[in-house]
């Protein structure tokens, strides 16, 4: 699993989101009803499968077991190749 080593700064889970907040909970919600993680918007634009960083820190480490998962190498933390900030929902409604 490849999870990025920093958050965007317009991460899903921040003030500066690019979705609406009634977006960001569907969005929550169907990743732990589909039990899978939230891909960056980062990552997705370029066809990725990487874990929001901040999504990773504030869900998935509560999840038992994620600890070992690191240690064995299964999550992998790669850098955002870009860090462009985009207008924010907030700023466009």
């Amino acid at each position: 699993m490849k999870v990025f080593a920093s958050s965007c700064k317009n991460c899903l889970l921040s003030k500066d989101s690019i979705v609406s907040p009634e977006r960001r909970k569907k969005i929550l919600h169907d990743c732990d009803k589909d039990n899978t993680f939230f891909v960056c918007h980062k990552s997705s634009i370029e066809g990725g499968n990487t874990c929001c960083n901040r999504y990773y820190k504030n869900v998935l480490k509560k999840i038992e077991g994620i600890e070992i998962a690191e240690r064995m190498g299964m999550i992998e933390f790669e850098e955002q190749k870009d860090d462009t900030f985009l207008t924010p929902w907030r700023k466009n409604k």
